[in-house]
């Protein structure tokens, strides 16, 4: 019996199932209903009965990883030497200028504001050779990986006129779900981080808490060399200061392989980024005429960006039994997908990249490519 069906089984037991089952012994020849004797006498021991049951169902809902949630997954977490992933703070690029449309001179730690009606509060952290600084917000989660735009300040300087981000150098991520660390937990024993293996990066690499997702390549250019494609917390391919940020915690250029950073001595590490593989689309789309034709033309391209980021999810993931990264495209579950949109009744003539055929992602120690969508297509509806 699964943790899951024992839980079920439980359920069953409320104060009805203990009251009725205590009324049953009871002779036809005295009077059973509610407010008699008997029914007054017995209803406090079936509430009694109905709570222990409850409580039992609750202790065996956290004891099992499978049912675990909250704290109580986060023990289970524990006992195998895994903690379930926080959440971070978005880092951001602002540009600072006067009246005239110049630089100006910010400090570490003056406070700034975006625009709205909850608006996020950051902190500059470092200042860049550009004119231009970096910001952390103070807030974590993936929120704030949305805003681009003005912000106000709150440390006074009287030379500053405008002050805006432009663009989120290092996404945030939210803290772990229930289930994606249930997943972790649940992973094979094969599976343990020891002594700089595969799963020894990547789990150090996912506790540097600004990558989303990692491939290694172990002796990927000889003995003791060790190459990391990251992405972004918003699967995406990864900023040069990101990059610089997971190098030198794993293992500093300027001492690489002497065992300075996260990596094992002897180890030289090497973090680089995806190839972008863009995805372009041409499909002919037979529309409901009682549908909105831009609105079903929009909500087509937003359900391909969703697909395609489902996709980067998986980007890491070793197929079951294989030792090598590998992710396809499908024309079928592209179909599929357009298919599910509302507004849609028919889909014919699917071309990615100008082909019929599926797109097999190259996954190599020289090459790694990362599914972006390109260039959607959509013929004139047909009514």
């Amino acid at each position: 019996m699964t943790p899951e069906e024992y839980v079920t089984q439980l359920e069953k037991y409320d104060f009805n199932y203990f009251i009725d089952e205590a009324l049953s012994h009871v002779p036809n020849t005295i009077d059973t209903r509610q407010g008699s004797i008997i029914y007054d006498a017995l209803a406090p021991v079936a509430y009694s009965y109905a709570e222990i049951a409850m409580n039992l169902r609750n202790i065996i809902v956290a004891t099992f990883t499978q049912t675990a949630s909250g704290e109580f997954l986060d023990y289970r977490g524990a006992e195998r030497g895994l903690k379930r992933y926080e959440a971070t703070n978005a880092e951001a690029t602002a540009e600072f200028k006067d009246a005239n449309n110049q630089n100006v001179v910010v400090e570490i730690g003056d406070r700034f504001a975006s625009i709205g009606a909850t608006p996020f509060f950051y902190a500059v952290t470092k200042i860049n050779g550009d004119g231009t600084a970096q910001l952390t917000c103070e807030s974590s989660g993936s929120e704030a990986n949305h805003y681009v735009g003005q912000i106000l300040p709150i440390t006074p300087n009287d030379e500053l006129a405008t002050a805006t981000i432009t663009s989120i150098s290092v996404p945030a991520r939210d803290a772990e779900s229930d289930e994606d660390f249930r997943q972790r937990i649940l992973k094979a024993p094969s599976d343990v981080a020891y002594g700089g293996n595969i799963a020894d990066y990547q789990k150090m690499v996912s506790e540097l808490g600004d990558v989303g997702a990692v491939q290694v390549y172990p002796i990927w250019n000889g003995g003791g060399t060790v190459k990391l494609v990251i992405l972004n917390n918003s699967f995406d391919i990864p900023s040069q200061q990101l990059i610089s940020e997971v190098k030198e915690a794993i293992d500093p250029t300027d001492v690489s392989g002497e065992g300075y950073g996260l990596a094992p001595i002897g180890h030289v590490v090497t973090v680089v980024v995806p190839t972008a593989a863009n995805v372009n689309i041409k499909v002919d789309l037979e529309l409901d005429p009682a549908a909105d034709h831009s609105t079903v033309i929009n909500s087509t391209k937003q359900a391909l960006a969703d697909y395609l980021l489902t996709l980067r999810k998986s980007w890491d993931k070793l197929p079951t039994g294989s030792r090598y990264y590998k992710l396809v495209v499908y024309r079928s579950q592209i179909l599929a997908t357009i298919l599910k949109t509302p507004g849609i009744i028919n889909a014919t003539n699917l071309l990615l990249n100008n082909s019929d055929q599926d797109i097999q992602l190259t996954m190599t120690n020289t090459t790694s490519q990362l599914p972006l969508l390109g260039e959607v297509t959509i013929n004139e509806p047909i009514n």
